[in-house]
């Protein structure tokens, strides 16, 4: 398991056809709840509609699902690629019975590419359909677009679990596009004070058009963690995927490793 692994969350992974060759281009994760706090860091870049989207949905801290998408980035595609997303997120909050606004779009590949929107809609459908929670390794596997094997790791915590999934580099996304899980009980405001360390620790300087690290957390361990052996957890997790992401043959030799510093 990997974002399934904490209580409360569901994922799936499946086919949709926007990309040629690959069994797997859609995946979804879905919280249950109780709790939907939730904070992301996203690149500086706002060229891609997804993010632009989804910076504002974090804004929020409230984060029902995530569905992500491999076929193409809709990064510099304008008014038409923001229209495809909150379209995107409409469609799934419609197969969840919930609010767009509580839904994240990430999206990662050819970064002049918008993928077809009916194609998308009916994956995300069969997505929301297949998750379960043994969908963690299916869904980190259709998040892949260079990658050649899925990036996945849980650990556990004192009264609670912290799942991941990521990708690595690609034309859209030089550092990282990934959803953490966890179960324990905190806030939004907790989630966000405790991401972005860990990601600056963790990963490269975010700066490509679609990097996305996001945290959810679905309260249903009922443990309010303590927030320092929380951080060192979520930064074991974070460094774990890095590894992963860095060991990677189709990650660039010239990446940048954090500890060797600027």
């Amino acid at each position: 398991m990997s974002v399934t692994a904490p209580r409360g969350f569901r994922a799936a992974g499946v086919a949709a056809g926007t990309r040629d060759g690959r069994a797997r281009d859609v995946a979804v994760v879905i919280n249950d709840g109780p709790s939907r706090a939730a904070a992301a860091v996203f690149t500086p870049d706002d060229s891609a509609a997804p993010v632009l989207w989804s910076r504002q949905v974090a804004s929020g801290h409230r984060v029902r699902a995530a569905v992500l998408a491999s076929g193409g980035a809709n990064a510099g595609a304008g008014p038409l690629g923001f229209q495809d997303v909150h379209a995107q997120a409409e469609h799934a909050a419609g197969e969840l019975d919930d609010s767009a606004a509580e839904i994240v779009v990430c999206a990662c590949g050819d970064p002049g590419t918008r993928p077809p929107l009916d194609s998308l809609r009916r994956g995300t459908a069969e997505a929301v359909a297949e998750a379960s929670r043994g969908g963690g390794l299916a869904a980190a596997d259709a998040l892949r677009t260079t990658d050649t094997v899925a990036k996945i790791v849980f650990r556990r915590g004192d009264g609670y679990t912290i799942g991941a999934m990521a990708k690595g580099p690609d034309p859209s996304v030089s550092s990282v596009l990934a959803v953490l899980t966890t179960d324990a009980d905190l806030t939004g405001p907790q989630c966000e004070r405790l991401l972005a360390p860990a990601v600056a620790k963790a990963f490269a300087p975010l700066g490509a058009t679609n990097d996305t690290v996001l945290l959810m957390a679905s309260g249903a361990a009922g443990t309010v963690p303590d927030e320092e052996g929380f951080a060192a957890l979520l930064t074991d997790v974070c460094a774990d995927l890095a590894a992963q992401i860095a060991a990677d043959p189709s990650t660039p030799a010239h990446s940048h490793d954090p500890a060797e510093g600027p």
